[in-house]
């Protein structure tokens, strides 16, 4: 008899049973909760993470992570200004697209190669979240053209998707750090996404 194949949402499990000596020396149960949140964050994805193919699971929890946070972090944009609509859809995407081929070619690289990793991601959303994920693919990289140009220093000494995953990480953390100030909540280094969404019951 052959050996099963384990599931995607299987291989889930078994990454984070891989990282619980690191969540055990967190300092705090709120940093606990935060990592557990980031799997769980990707877990909501797993149908559609399962379809990227990727053999680095742990790549596939970090985009469903940022993704679900992206969207989370647009919600409370809406709120902020007041149910102000910011449609998203495949005109924007291609203008977006094309501003950045002209503007920042290094960026263009970034978007490109990103695409082509997460295609059978991007090809399996239903439409609203496909193109609210190519919107998050393109404001990382149209985030900061001198950070794309290390790419012209060579992947194997930067590699592509760890330089999209930092970028992406520090845009939010830039949006959470601004909804901070805008709200009077004392920023601190252990303020995480957590800390702003609404608590399940």
């Amino acid at each position: 008899m052959g050996r099963t194949i384990p599931s995607f949402r299987q291989l889930l499990e078994i990454e984070k049973l891989d990282w619980t000596d690191f969540k055990k020396r967190l300092p705090s149960k709120k940093d606990k909760q935060a990592f557990d949140e980031i799997f769980e964050n990707a877990k909501l994805y797993t149908s559609y993470l399962s379809n990227a193919v990727n053999p680095i699971v742990f790549e596939s929890v970090i985009m469903g992570s940022l993704f679900c946070n992206y969207k989370a972090l647009l919600e409370i944009g809406k709120e902020e200004k007041e149910g102000e609509e910011d449609k998203v859809n495949e005109d924007t995407i291609t203008n977006e697209a094309k501003s950045l081929a002209e503007n920042k070619p290094h960026g263009k690289v970034v978007f490109d190669r990103t695409c082509k990793k997460w295609q059978g991601l991007i090809d399996s959303l239903h439409r609203e979240d496909r193109h609210l994920l190519l919107k998050m693919i393109l404001e990382t990289c149209n985030y900061n053209e001198n950070c794309n140009m290390v790419i012209d220093e060579g992947d194997s000494k930067y590699p592509i998707d760890y330089l999209f995953f930092s970028t992406a990480i520090i845009q939010q953390q830039k949006l959470i750090d601004k909804i901070s100030k805008n709200h009077g909540i004392e920023t601190s280094i252990n303020k995480t996404l957590i800390d702003f969404m609404p608590r399940m019951n």
